[in-house]
């Protein structure tokens, strides 16, 4: 039933159906109590520390609750803060401006700060299958360095065959908790005819390399109903339902850790298929099977910090595929189950009105599990975490106030620092293009060291970088 609209906004959730969900980009600032000092002895200092946010987030559809309301999940994907503090510089260089660096060849000079960033912990952990070469896990790096960026539902979801034919199709089914992997050795790569993937300019960037082997990721679960045989990269009704990035084993490049440098294998989809198949809408939009995200996922997989050079990964990785059954080395990444945020309306509709006439106001808690870090110094690792708006008149809740509970206590680099519950304002929908500068900035804080005679650029012994807008870190 649709109202004519008389008088002012038919305010509703967003209009999905159960094959859809929204990906929205948010941006937010984020405010929190914090002190510190350097040993017991010594008094507080106090100071209140502001924190840019960026969020991308992925809407469900909405539906009608037992006590009568209509609510709505979503899920964080990802959500990142960076904020500069001079408390923490007085801390950490003892000059609130930060540590002064100088470029001598250059004989330009600033001030380097001390940065807080939060990130949300996803909780991947790769596994291998049964049947593989003794010590294949050892060719891996930590579950905490793996990376899947841009991931969403559909990247999990497929659709079962038809059990016969003329029949209907059957349901999009819900969310798998794992994305699948393989190595294949260059000759049976060779064999699939897959230059496709590797003769266009994307490929190029990413440094693919015909001849040689690859690590693909794919979505074919096991169990889907009328398709139980195993992924084939060399069947390309299988690439076309199920693929979903790939990368040859001769390119490693590195990535900086709280714990050093570690090398990582970068997996995307140069090529996913015909344009036409291409959602045109970069973000903020609704995605679906059909209507696909214009971004593919980007996995980053490290491995043992023992192979520098991607051709040492390769020559280890094919040697144990070929004792492993089937001459395929295979394995999942599980996806711990997200926390799921909820958007719930205050108030049941009037007698006789439709469901979607009373979503606002409402209630919107949000939850995710988060790392906070200062520089590239972990501080907190897998926080559960809760914001909670309450009479919110719009998604995201403008003009709101979101109560977050932060409390946190801990030493970093043998310094006491507690932050408090803080909130959250001004949050709005942001571009794209605006969330991925913010998310690449915040990223890049987590390669600067924190010590103070690190912070010097590595022509004069130190570690520190400046942050290059065109890198993707």
């Amino acid at each position: 039933m649709v109202i004519p609209i008389v008088s002012g906004p038919y305010r509703t959730f967003r209009a999905l159906t159960q094959d859809e969900s929204f990906i929205e980009f948010e941006g937010s600032t984020i405010t929190i109590p914090m002190k510190a000092r350097r040993s017991p002895n010594e008094p507080w200092m106090e100071e209140i520390i502001k924190l840019r946010a960026f969020m991308r987030l992925e809407i469900y559809p909405a539906y009608v609750n037992n006590l009568g309301t209509r609510e709505f999940q979503f899920t964080i994907r990802d959500w990142d803060l960076y904020g500069k503090s001079p408390m923490l510089n007085q801390l950490f260089y003892g000059d609130p401006r930060g540590k002064l660096v100088v470029d001598k060849k250059t004989g330009f000079a600033d001030h380097i700060p001390a940065a807080v960033t939060f990130t949300v912990n996803h909780g991947y952990s790769l596994t291998v299958d049964e049947g593989a070469g003794e010590g294949a896990r050892e060719l891996f790096g930590k579950n905490s360095d793996i990376e899947i960026r841009d991931l969403c539902s559909h990247h999990l979801r497929t659709w079962a065959p038809a059990p016969e034919r003329n029949s209907a199709i059957t349901p999009y089914g819900n969310p798998n908790t794992r994305i699948y992997w393989q190595i294949i050795p260059a000759s049976r790569a060779k064999a699939a005819k897959l230059n496709y993937l590797f003769e266009n300019p994307e490929a190029e960037r990413l440094g693919l390399q015909v001849g040689m082997g690859i690590m693909i990721f794919h979505k074919k679960a096991p169990n889907i109903p009328g398709d139980t045989a195993e992924f084939d990269i060399a069947n390309p009704e299988d690439r076309a339902r199920y693929l979903l990035a790939i990368t040859t084993l001769g390119e490693a490049r590195s990535l900086r850790t709280d714990d050093g440098s570690v090398p990582i294998l970068q997996a995307k989809l140069p090529s996913r298929g015909f344009e036409a198949a291409r959602g045109q809408i970069k973000g903020n939009s609704v995605i679906s099977s059909l209507y696909r995200p214009r971004s593919g996922l980007d996995i980053r997989i490290p491995i043992a910090a023992r192979f520098r050079s991607g051709g040492d990964f390769n020559e280890s990785a094919e040697k144990l595929a070929s004792t492993s059954r089937g001459e395929i080395l295979k394995g999942t990444i599980d996806i711990k189950s997200p926390a799921r945020s909820l958007g719930t309306a205050d108030q049941a509709p009037d007698p006789g009105r439709p469901f979607d006439s009373a979503d606002f106001p409402a209630r919107i808690t949000y939850a995710a599990n988060y790392d906070i870090y200062i520089n590239r110094e972990r501080f907190v690792e897998d926080q559960a975490g809760i914001a909670i708006a309450v009479g919110a008149e719009d998604v995201p809740p403008r003009d709101v106030k979101v109560a977050f509970e932060k409390p946190q206590a801990g030493l970093v680099a043998g310094r006491f620092i507690e932050f408090s519950s803080g909130d959250c304002t001004g949050m709005f929908e942001i571009p794209m293009e605006d969330y991925r500068d913010g998310l690449n900035f915040a990223r890049y804080w987590r390669t600067v060291p924190l010590e103070p005679e690190a912070v010097r650029f590595k022509s004069e012994g130190g570690q520190f970088e400046d942050y290059d807008p065109l890198r993707e870190y």
